[in-house]
């Protein structure tokens, strides 16, 4: 299915390329591998939390790069689908992780924002993945990705004044501060990259596959990840307890949010589709954004540890979903 009526809006390449759709396995690869650094290499600590903040930058730097205007402007014309997208993952899910939060995290300060910063900034582009794999519009996702990675930036200050607080020992400046070098600079300058593809006569998308952007942004994903939990190693296996109450409201989280949007889809009259892709742009929530601002602003190894481990809880439950929607989908036998 093609975005829009104009053939001059499709999306180039809209089948997912190895590095991505490999990508979940390395996620929890690169997870195994930091663990294992940091605990037989005594002081690497330092050095490799350093490296999550490079990382960071380059990582939000390569998905900015596929942000195609004329995509994002093309996504209006479902205008059913788009309203039900934004609600869901803007206005409910919010909703949804403050109450878990505050129902199973509230003697755990940091792991509750931890949660709150993973749940509240949908996805933005793991998403992708397991649309395609349940048969969806992955085309119409990729002009939702723009609209995403908008909101999420506008809001996620809003999210944590509202939801956290005092709480997290920080102030608003702060994140602000951290929303400004790790998600709007590398926007601008990623558009300032496609902007001199443009002048050369070069076509964006080309030049992403060409240059193999996105193997580049799964491998540096990867790297932040190893560096993340390398730095964390001690935390996390003196805080396993910790990290053992997690699972409860984050599993709560993805099965709501599912029945929510499958319900919310079915309602609206969404063909199959865009169910799938409704349904895994509201409960996908490995957004670099959260791993930007849990790496950067906050003191505490935990709420970065929450975000960080919020995917490998995830990603059995993605797969779950997939197997279901493609279940859903398929033709009942004739008696």
């Amino acid at each position: 299915m093609t975005i829009g009526s104009d053939p001059t809006l499709a999306v180039t390449e809209p089948r997912l390329g190895l590095a991505d759709r490999l990508q979940p396995l390395l996620l929890l690869a690169a997870i195994g591998t930091g663990l294992i650094i940091g605990r037989v290499t005594p002081g690497i600590a330092e050095a490799t939390s350093n490296l999550v903040s490079v990382g960071v930058f380059v990582l939000i730097a390569l998905v900015m790069l596929n942000l195609e205007p004329r995509n994002v402007a093309a996504t209006f014309t479902h205008r059913r689908f788009l309203i039900a997208a934004i609600v869901l993952n803007f206005v409910v899910t919010p909703i949804i992780a403050w109450t878990l939060g505050s129902v199973f995290l509230s003697g755990e300060p940091d792991l509750r924002i931890g949660l709150i910063l993973f749940l509240v900034t949908p996805c933005i582009g793991w998403y992708l993945i397991f649309t395609e794999l349940a048969g969806g519009d992955t085309e119409l996702g990729v002009g939702l990705l723009g609209i995403n990675v908008i909101l999420q930036v506008l809001l996620l200050p809003v999210y944590l004044a509202l939801f956290v607080g005092d709480v997290a020992g920080i102030s608003i400046a702060t994140i602000l501060q951290s929303i400004g070098l790790y998600l709007l600079l590398p926007a601008v300058v990623a558009g300032v990259i496609r902007r001199w593809w443009a002048r050369q006569g070069r076509i964006a998308a080309d030049e992403q596959q060409r240059l193999h952007v996105s193997t580049l942004k799964t491998i540096t994903l990867a790297a932040v990840i190893v560096s993340m939990f390398a730095s964390q190693a001690d935390a996390i296996f003196d805080e396993v307890d910790a990290v053992g109450r997690l699972i409860v409201p984050m599993v709560l989280f993805f099965g709501v949010a599912y029945t929510i949007a499958t319900i919310t889809a079915r309602r609206i009259g969404l063909p199959h589709d865009q169910t799938a892709l409704l349904v895994f742009t509201t409960t996908s929530r490995n957004s670099e954004a959260s791993l930007a601002i849990a790496a950067t602003a906050f003191a505490s190894p935990l709420v970065a540890l929450t975000v960080a481990l919020g995917p490998v809880i995830e990603l059995p439950l993605l797969i779950i979903m997939t197997r279901l929607l493609r279940r859903r989908n398929s033709p009942k036998p004739t008696p």
